[in-house]
């Protein structure tokens, strides 16, 4: 197993785009089969509240947080098989994390969470993880279909309120396996009370294991059940899989990071095109750029293992002739026919709990400048090619008009030549032996690697910040470069002025973004005593860090008053399920 995933790594490091027929035959067989379970905050929502979820991605034959896939994905299904929506998610050491805010523009109905990687895709959507949630949007006419019918009184009733394979929302209180203990400092608050939440486990398996924390209010209205961390190892990662491994491999496991691909096809007649050399670009100032291959089939596939900023990615064919081809990108739609939800009915009565409900949430969601999550920004691993020898700050010479000026003038060891055809090119003299004139360097504005150097050489010099550079070859994919060169503009914006027929702008399918989630305190100079709060969840931690063998949360509880459930979900190091839920009351 260890040598197969040595294998398809090394492809993959080395931009390699396609695998030989008898290489996608056998890794279906080496690779393990990997399952996904997806803790979730609640199955039943309303419009303007927000779903809040964690994935877990196992390796099947380990028993463990899996080392194959480093992304996730998540989608909400309506019954007619639709995406409302797919999310992908980074995952560290096999867990990653995101939310959903619930528009107004979703119909009250019944959905489906969809968990899977995407090696899980080989073997069958049966083998995804999928759970009940139900929605409602008070701000719509509710569907009739979803309206419990006036029942005759001369006829014989029955209780509509609670549709088959939905059961009322009051779980047991559970303590997981004992071995982690979760304990409350009180079992009866009042409003805007503070909490404190123990967690203590003597084990180090553990202790350094990966978990997730809600604590949230329990609707008085029924929601489906939820999937426990330990009844998900039970069911989905014991029990004998059915799949069987795929003759041929059509999705390869992301083992390095997230995958964006596409095809390289002529433009005339739109068949594919075998061995073109194509780059993704992705600009600013913490910029990131590869090179891949097409193969036989016209595929190529660029691996990006670092988190990014950006939202636009730029894609250039490097061939001469680039404008005979057209680049066409993968889509990220997902359909699933034939999905099994449960369908549940609204009465009267509820309409009350409906109003009341609704009227909070706009209330929250009114005061959400004060009380929003905070983006923690992307973590940028500086990659090779911007490690730079020598950096020119322009405002410590002489300014010239030209950029050829500039070159020619200010900076030592790069030049301007002319080619046959007219246009001009940078030339960066290497640190030993003689310029290869065939070989041209990397260079980038403001993180956009230009490929025709002549469609920036009439650019105003007077724009320009700074000039960097090395003067080492570089080899991404298949292409050697004669060293990289990187100009950077005063107002960092180059990117949205450019314009060339050789750009492709692709929009990205980002992974989720990491927060910090908000956690509301009354204490201190807090400035928020007179704001009100309807809050039905109050804590949500998706990565709880136990490292030391104990820990402490603060939680404030709200102006809501009822029964409110702690769930605490996750696996220790060494694979074994936990599932702890605690309750308490607000008065």
């Amino acid at each position: 197993m260890k040598n197969s995933i040595l294998t398809l790594f090394t492809c993959l490091a080395f931009g390699m785009t396609g695998f030989g027929q008898s290489m996608q035959s056998n890794l279906g067989n080496k690779i393990p089969q990997e399952s996904v379970y997806l803790q979730f905050n609640q199955s039943l929502l309303f419009s303007g509240e927000h779903l809040l979820y964690k994935v877990y991605c196992l390796d099947k034959s380990r028993r463990q947080l899996t080392h194959i896939s480093k992304m996730a994905y998540v989608s909400l299904v309506d019954k007619n098989g639709n995406s409302v929506f797919t999310h992908k998610v980074r995952l560290e050491k096999g867990a990653g994390y995101g939310d959903f805010f619930v528009p107004t523009s979703i119909t009250t109905g019944s959905y489906k969470l969809i968990g899977y990687s995407e090696w899980m895709k080989n073997f069958g959507k049966e083998t995804f993880f999928q759970s009940d949630v139900k929605i409602i949007n008070p701000y719509q006419p509710l569907p009739a279909e979803y309206l419990e019918q006036v029942v005759d009184s001369t006829m014989e009733t029955t209780n509509l309120n609670i549709s088959q394979g939905v059961h009322q929302n009051i779980p047991k209180e559970t303590n997981g396996n004992g071995v982690l203990k979760v304990d409350l400092e009180k079992n009866e608050l009042d409003k805007r009370e503070k909490l404190t939440i123990t967690f203590s486990t003597e084990n180090e398996n553990f202790a350094n294991g990966n978990y997730g924390l809600s604590v949230r209010k329990l609707d008085q209205m029924d929601a489906p059940s939820q999937i426990s961390a330990q009844a998900f190892f039970k069911d989905y990662v014991n029990r004998e899989s059915t799949a069987q491994a795929p003759s041929t491999v059509q999705n390869l496991p992301e083992i390095r990071g997230e995958v964006i691909s596409g095809t390289i096809v002529n433009k005339e007649g739109g068949t594919p095109v075998g061995e073109v050399k194509i780059s993704l670009s992705l600009p600013g100032e913490d910029y990131l750029f590869n090179v891949a291959t097409s193969d036989a089939q016209g595929r190529f596939r660029f691996v990006v293992d670092q988190e990014y900023d950006n939202v636009t990615a730029a894609l250039q064919v490097l061939a001469e002739d680039s404008g005979s081809y057209e680049i066409r990108m993968d889509e990220n739609k997902a359909a699933y026919p034939g999905v099994q939800v449960v369908e549940f009915k609204l009465s009267k009565e509820m309409g009350a709990l409906i109003l009341e409900k609704s009227i909070q949430n706009q209330i929250e969601n009114g005061f959400r400048a004060v009380k929003s999550d905070s983006i923690i920004p992307a973590q940028h691993a500086k990659p090779f090619y911007r490690n730079y020898t020598e950096h020119y700050d322009l405002d410590d010479y002489t300014r010239f008009n030209s950029i050829q000026e500039t070159i020619v003038e200010v900076v030592d060891q790069v030049s301007v030549r002319r080619l046959d055809n007219g246009d001009r090119w940078f030339e960066i003299r290497p640190e030993e032996g003689f310029t290869d004139l065939n070989l041209r360097p990397m260079v980038f504005v403001d993180g956009l690697f230009v490929k025709r150097h002549e469609e920036f050489m009439d650019f105003g010099a007077k724009k320009i910040k700074s000039i960097s550079f090395a003067r080492n070859k570089v080899i991404l994919g298949q292409q050697v470069f004669q060293g990289v060169l990187s100009f950077k503009t005063i107002e960092g914006d180059f990117y949205s002025s450019f314009y060339t027929p050789n750009i492709v702008n692709v929009d990205l399918f980002k992974p989720q973004p990491k927060k910090q989630y908000f956690n509301q305190t009354y204490t201190g100079d807090n400035t928020n005593d007179r704001v009100p709060d309807f809050r039905y969840q109050l804590l949500w931690v998706p990565k709880l860090d136990l490292a030391d063998g104990s820990e402490e949360l603060e939680l404030f509880t709200s102006d809501v008053s009822g029964t409110y459930l702690l769930t605490l979900e996750g696996f220790s190091a060494t694979g074994n399920p936990v599932s702890i839920s605690r309750q308490f009351m607000v008065k």
